[in-house]
Parts: C-alpha cells; structure tokens; sequence
C-alpha cells in the first residue's frame, strides 16, 4: 500500500463535486451524528434508537426524517451507512436484507468499523447489494462534522462500489484510501494504529492531567504547550520520513530520575501502576531495561 501523504492531501479539490446518490444513515451516535451532519443534503432519513439523539438530530438537521426503527423505513436510498456499535452490524445486516431483498440489488451497503471487514455485511450481496467498510481514521468525541474533516478513511470491499464510496468521502470532507484485499489481521493492526494514535495517546493526557493536579499545578497552562510541541514534532517527523524523536529520562537513561518518580507516585498506586507500564514499554535499551527491571520490581510487582 505505497502512501503519499501530499498526494493524498491533493485528493481535498477546493470545491467537489455535487454527490448524485441519497443516502439513508442506520446510527445516530457521534460518527453517525456527524456523518449526517458533515453531508445533509442527501441524507433521505436517518435511524436513531435513542429519543436522545433524536432529539438532538432533529435540531441539528430539522429537514431530515428521523425515526426510531427500521421498520419506519419505506425504501432504501442509493447508499446506506451502518454507524452502529461493532457488534450490532451484522444483525442489523440480516434485518436489512430480510426486509429490503427484492430492492437490494445496486445499493451499497456501507459500515464504518475500523476492525471488521466488509464481510460483516455480506448477507446483503446475496439479494444485489455490494457490501463496504468505510472507516474514518480520527476520533470523533462529539457528533460535530468538523472532526470528519480532512480525515482519510480506509475502504475496502466490493470494488464495483468503489467510485460511488470514494466520492461519498469527499463529500464528507474526507480523503479515500483503498486498502485492497486486506486480511482479517491485517484490519485489526489497522485499528490498532487508530487506537493507540488516538485512545491510549487520549489516556495519557488523562493520566499527565492527574499528575499534574497532584503536584499542584493547573493543567490547563502546563500541558497544552507540551501537547502542542509533541504532536508537532510527531506530525513533522511523520511527514519527513524520519523517526519520532523522544525525550525524557528513559531516553537519557536518567534511571534515578525514574526511581524518584516512582518513589513519589506511592501515594498515587492507578498512576504508578500506569507510568510502570510505560516505562516498560519506552525502555529499549537493553542495559537501561535490567536497571529498569529492578526498579520496577521493587515500586510495581504488587
């Protein structure tokens, strides 16, 4: 899979064309919320289980029928977009091909995990349907469409569907990224990437907030100056084709430092625990790990 960040970058045309198909969302979480949002003009409908996000859906797209069921749905658009829980897509697949098989056929079936593949609605090709995964590689903790933007999304699937997915992703703000005929393994490391870019990167914050309320320090002054200067350095590292470069006292081989850090986390055992594991995971160094290892033996075995 050769990877060009500027020509992907270019993908992003200044105006795009006009998206000729409709679309029906089934999902109205935060990536369907958003999705809806990021494309309202040819959203046909939207199902939302939740009152909640009923409610929220209606204030934010007040021209778009929103409904609870399924079974409130009359006919399939040219598009539909599973934006559910993981485990709920292959059973809302089967319900999508009991009740709409005889005009299945052409539709583009499309769910937005990052783990499973578009096998996980294959029922749907039985009856005509062409089955895709469409995975926007970025968090999005609220269903704002701003956070779709400028996200490359991974697709891969029925390849005559292709053309139709790829221009659905620049109406959402996106870029397109054909992964080909990935394997099983091969998505799941995909999504790994995804997780631990955005998820464990989000627990750290999390963890160096709490680090920083134990010392007596406001968070909101101290971390976003080093927030920014890690994400730079990580991004124009990224771009260059080079390593990240770290800093700290694993990197130095500063293990005193990292003794006296641990000797003042005692009163703070979840985050002790939480900065052994990283210091485990850092410390490359085979000499570094040995002394390392004894430390941790000490401050992290119970």
């Amino acid at each position: 899979m050769p990877f060009s960040s500027e020509a992907l970058l270019q993908q992003l045309p200044a105006q795009r064309a006009i998206f000729p198909y409709r679309v029906g969302i089934i999902g109205g979480g935060r990536a369907g919320g958003a999705l809806a949002q990021a494309v309202a003009p040819v959203v046909s409908w939207i199902v939302a289980r939740s009152p909640e996000q009923r409610a929220q859906l209606r204030d934010a797209l007040p021209h778009t029928p929103i409904v609870g069921t399924l079974e409130e749905i009359e006919r399939l658009p040219e598009v539909v977009v599973i934006a559910v829980p993981d485990r709920a897509i292959a059973t809302l697949a089967v319900a999508i091909a009991r009740r709409f098989a005889p005009s299945l056929s052409g539709t583009i079936v499309v769910h937005l995990s990052g783990v499973h593949l578009a096998q996980e609605v294959a029922v749907v090709e039985q009856f005509g349907g062409l089955a895709v995964s469409a995975h926007p590689f970025t968090m999005i903790p609220t269903p704002d469409p701003t956070w779709l933007f400028g996200a490359v999304w991974g697709i891969e699937g029925n390849p005559e569907a292709l053309p139709v997915v790829e221009h659905f992703v620049r109406e959402a703000g996106g870029i397109p990224y054909w992964l080909g005929d990935i394997a099983a393994d091969q998505k799941a490391l995909y999504h790994v990437a995804a997780v631990l870019a955005s998820n464990v990167v989000t627990d750290a914050i999390r963890a160096a907030v709490e680090a920083a309320d134990a010392a007596g320090i406001p968070p909101a002054l101290f971390l976003p100056p080093i927030l920014r200067a890690t994400v730079e350095n990580a991004i124009g590292a990224l771009r260059a084709g080079q390593p990240i470069a770290r800093t700290g006292p694993i990197q130095r081989a500063d293990v005193e430092t990292v003794e006296r850090h641990l000797v003042a986390l005692s009163r703070h055992r979840a985050l002790q625990r939480y900065y052994c594991l990283c210091a485990q995971a850092m410390a490359g160094d085979v000499a570094i790990q040995t002394q390392l290892a004894q430390i941790l033996e000490r401050f992290c075995s119970h």
